[in-house]
């Protein structure tokens, strides 16, 4: 039996930068808004997304629906600097979103 683990978006942030040499670029894309059109949300909570398998078993994903300043945020606190956002557009249809495309830097904390 698998067990999935339970993780916080909080400790990604200090992971990646650890695993970044200074200077290095963090870049990621997610969901801009909710499928459907509901906004991202205001604080750092997950999103259940309704998903299939290959083989056609429902599944759940957890996505990280975030509003641009919380990203901002939690870049800042993992100590990223010129963390920087842009939208891209979706497609059309009742499942279409918006791609948000974050961009970070990792600092070089023996210089501070």
């Amino acid at each position: 039996m698998s067990r999935r683990r339970r993780h916080d978006e909080r400790a990604h942030g200090p992971a990646a930068a650890s695993a970044l040499r200074p200077g290095g670029r963090l870049a990621f894309s997610t969901l801009a808004h909710h499928l459907g059109g509901a906004p991202a949300h205001p604080a750092v909570q997950h999103t259940e997304i309704g998903a299939r398998t290959p083989d056609g078993e429902v599944a759940g994903m957890r996505r990280w629906v975030l509003q641009e300043q919380v990203w901002a945020k939690l870049l800042d606190e993992a100590g990223f600097t010129r963390n920087s956002t842009q939208t891209l557009p979706g497609g059309t249809g009742p499942r279409a979103a918006h791609a948000l495309l974050v961009t970070a830097f990792r600092t070089d904390r023996s210089a501070a």
